[in-house]
């Protein structure tokens, strides 16, 4: 099945663009407190196992607890400070905070009336027009889809998004293209209010 999408972008388009945008990037970055916060307690986890390692090794030398007791005291003790060292060695920097994402005022007001062309083939592949040129390109490229009440979003990780316009689009149904998105990806389009 082939679907074409061609449409003229309007200011309706650019708004839901720009809604649309501003969720994606509060997405990317609203897990980076989870993660500092994961790294902040695996540091201080890794400080207390360390510090208890060394209480529990300086308790063994300090008096004489028998071979047995004392060897297994030891044992535990070096356990806990090459664990806790492992926690303080691995990631050694905290996490960077996510930069602002770019396309957020995609398409550029310098294109008003610049239609939106683009193609879609079953096998695996499909087609833009940017301009006076086409570029073909894989569903692999493809890093996120959305879908709201009348447009698609294609995300990419190395080209400014792709907003379609439901009105636009021939060779079949919003249902079926949606459909169509699925079975080339394997997982459901996101859809945004």
């Amino acid at each position: 099945m082939v679907f074409r999408v061609r449409a003229v972008l309007v200011e309706e388009d650019r708004k839901a663009w720009r809604l649309a945008s501003a969720k994606r990037e509060k997405l990317a970055r609203s897990g980076y407190g989870l993660f500092l916060g994961l790294w902040l307690v695996m540091k201080l986890l890794g400080m207390f196992l360390a510090g208890c390692g060394a209480v529990i090794l300086y308790g063994t030398g300090a008096e004489d607890p028998g071979v047995i007791k004392g060897v297994l005291q030891a044992i535990i003790a070096l356990y806990l400070i090459g664990g806790g060292g492992w926690l303080l060695l691995t990631l050694p920097r905290p996490p960077k905070r996510p930069e602002k994402l770019p396309g957020r005022d995609f398409p550029p007001s310098g294109m008003p009336d610049t239609p939106v062309r683009a193609v879609f083939f079953g096998d695996g592949c499909f087609v833009l027009w940017e301009g006076p040129r086409d570029v073909r390109l894989g569903y692999s490229s493809i890093s996120a889809y959305w879908e709201d009440e009348g447009r698609f979003y294609l995300f990419f990780e190395d080209r400014l998004p792709l907003v379609l316009p439901k009105r636009g689009l021939a060779g079949g149904t919003e249902e079926d293209f949606r459909d169509f998105l699925e079975r080339e990806f394997g997982w459901p389009v996101e859809r945004i209010k």
